[in-house]
């Protein structure tokens, strides 16, 4: 009937005793009692600085945020501009045509063969109804 108790007292304090006693090993605090209290003042020291920002940006309206992103948006979309209008004004001619489709030979009013020779063998849909 002892026995009974003492499993009781083990499953109602949902604590192994020999599981606590093989992690009390990695417990910092079972050398020092005070490790935890300067653990979390060591943390908050630490996000000091990371807290207050967060704080002030909790404060931050969207047209705060908009002149913020302008400071360095509007010079760069000036750059961008200036560039765009160099290239526009340089005024050099396209190298090459563009390539035209089989379609377009077909109904173009190019004289002579209208499907190159390199796809000549190829039947199209047209053909084959």
């Amino acid at each position: 009937m002892r026995r009974i108790h003492e499993s009781d007292a083990t499953v109602d304090s949902g604590r192994d005793p020999e599981l606590a006693a093989a992690l009390a090993v990695l417990d910092p605090a079972s050398g020092d009692p005070n490790y935890w209290f300067r653990f979390g003042s060591w943390v908050l020291s630490g996000a000091a600085r990371e807290l207050s920002r967060r704080r002030l940006g909790a404060r931050l309206t969207v047209g705060d945020v908009l002149e913020s992103w302008a400071r360095a948006l509007v010079p760069t979309a000036a750059l961008v501009a200036a560039l765009a209008a160099m290239l526009l004004l340089r005024g050099d001619p396209v190298g090459e045509a563009l390539p035209i489709g089989v379609e377009e030979l077909l109904v173009s009013e190019i004289e002579g063969s209208t499907i190159p020779a390199r796809i000549s063998n190829v039947t199209f849909a047209a053909e084959g109804f």
